[in-house]
């Protein structure tokens, strides 16, 4: 069956009729879902690289619809076009009509440019094709998403792999964020937006503030952290450009016209800030391995991986705790698990809520989030969905999606704030069931397939809420 008959979009060239939105005035509480790091992947059948390569986007839904076997993309793959038809039609039937979506970055998948060129070795070094080819990808991808829900705003994030130049490589002012321009702004749908601020903000670093679209008094800002990150590389951008004091420049006056103006803010971002537990993780056994093989005692502490650059963690959270009063939010992807953070010291913490991956790459269920508002502007309630039997290879009729669990019922919290996250991170650490529960949780109902383990959680739980180097280390490491 046809991803546009399936789900009911109306894909350019597609000839199918759209779902039609709601025409029920949103209220602050009415349902919205969160997604992230889709990760698309049309070159999963390389027999349709020379097509697709040749064909507009508008007619790339017709040819994926012809891939043999119409299979989803297992367990440590990204997602191909049945991974994503899966999906879209598991938010539809979660929330056939949500008031917006967040989507948190990350469209195009892991290596690209290698898929690309070794489906087309004859492009191999043309620049020109590869970004036409990268365009028609982000293209059909966010095309798609829109025509699910028809008329709902989408607000997008720039992730690590969305990028002409490379992983970690976006470049400021550059041709990706000139040509994906379009396609952002087509998404807000029924949204207010100044638009050419959104042009101004977006061309130059991935960034844009947009009214929230159902929250009066609330601003969404995308705010891009991958400029920040330790990874990032301006390769393709100019000796003299300085991306990081670029984009903290723009946060900060952004978050100062919020508060003059007396509006308080939603951030949506892509890369989580702090401590990279995973890395940290790894980096502590390789160091007790390399001791063993040596004969000696293992250390007693290895140094925390940051996912920021160094002093870039310090500055922004410089920034975020001069604003924390008015922060109700930030949520970001990245990590393809499902987490929590609070970032700040206590009196000035910003929650940060992380939602898992759509791609299955990394081993955990393909999942989305629904969520709630709740009337002050904070987050009441959040849903993680996910599908229950990718394990069994079904098709994209057969695939089954079901609530995994409920922030609410989990940890008992009615609303997402400082406050309560402090009590669910002290929980965790304080409870033996709700550590096995995190675990549970952080993998998407796959913890035998996840990094984290019960020996080596205690440095995941560090990272909850000691995103400098020094809090961290004390934490993972306490003095005798």
């Amino acid at each position: 069956m046809a991803l546009a008959a399936l789900v009911g979009l109306s894909l350019p060239g597609a000839g199918a009729q759209a779902a039609q939105p709601s025409t029920t005035a949103p209220s602050a509480e009415a349902p919205f879902l969160v997604i992230s790091d889709l990760h698309f992947n049309p070159l999963d059948d390389a027999s349709l690289a020379a097509r697709l390569d040749a064909a507009p986007a508008k007619d790339w839904p017709a040819i994926l619809d012809g891939t043999a076997g119409h299979r989803l993309s297992s367990f440590g793959r990204d997602s191909n076009w049945f991974v994503l038809h899966a999906a879209f039609a598991g938010m539809r039937q979660a929330q056939p009509h949500p008031a917006y979506v967040l989507h948190t970055g990350d469209m195009l998948a892991h290596d690209f440019r290698e898929t690309y060129e070794a489906a087309l070795p004859a492009r191999k070094g043309d620049e020109a094709a590869y970004r036409a080819f990268a365009l028609k990808t982000v293209t059909t991808l966010m095309e798609t998403l829109r025509h699910t829900f028809p008329g709902v705003p989408v607000l997008t994030a720039l992730g690590n792999n969305d990028s002409y130049c490379g992983d970690y490589a976006v470049e400021p002012n550059g041709l990706f964020l000139d040509d994906t321009l379009p396609l952002v702004t087509a998404s807000f749908g029924r949204a207010r937006a100044d638009r050419a601020g959104v042009g101004r903000d977006w061309r130059q670093a991935g960034n844009y503030v947009i009214p929230h679209p159902t929250l009066k008094g609330v601003r969404i800002l995308s705010f891009d952290t991958v400029m920040l990150t330790r990874k990032y590389k301006n390769s393709c951008g100019q000796p003299g450009d300085t991306p990081q004091d670029t984009t903290l420049s723009w946060l900060h006056q952004a978050l100062a016209r919020a508060r003059a103006d007396g509006a308080s803010v939603w951030l949506i971002t892509h890369v989580v800030p702090g401590i990279d537990g995973f890395a940290t993780a790894n980096a502590w056994a390789k160091a007790a391995r390399d001791a063993s093989a040596a004969g000696q005692a293992a250390p007693a502490c290895t140094a925390p991986v940051e996912l920021m650059a160094p002093g870039m963690e310090p500055r922004l959270e410089r920034e975020l705790a001069e604003f924390h009063d008015i922060i109700k939010v930030m949520f970001a992807g990245h990590i393809h698990m499902d987490d929590l953070r609070l970032i700040g010291a206590p009196g000035a913490g910003v929650p940060v809520l992380v939602t898992p991956a759509v791609s299955p790459v990394y081993q955990q269920s393909p999942s989305f989030k629904l969520g709630r508002a709740a009337p002050d502007g904070s987050v009441a309630s959040l849903t993680t969905y996910y599908m229950t039997n990718l394990s069994d290879e079904p098709s994209v009729e057969t695939a089954r999606w079901a609530p995994e669990y409920d922030t609410a019922q989990a940890w008992g919290a009615n609303r997402l704030t400082p406050d309560t996250l402090r009590g669910i991170i002290a929980r965790i650490r304080d409870s033996a069931p709700a550590r096995a529960q995190y675990r549970r949780i952080y993998s998407v109902a796959r913890p035998q397939a996840s990094a984290m383990t019960p020996d080596n959680q205690p440095l995941y739980l560090c990272a909850l809420d000691n995103g400098l180097v020094d809090a961290y280390t004390r934490c993972a490491c306490p003095g005798p």
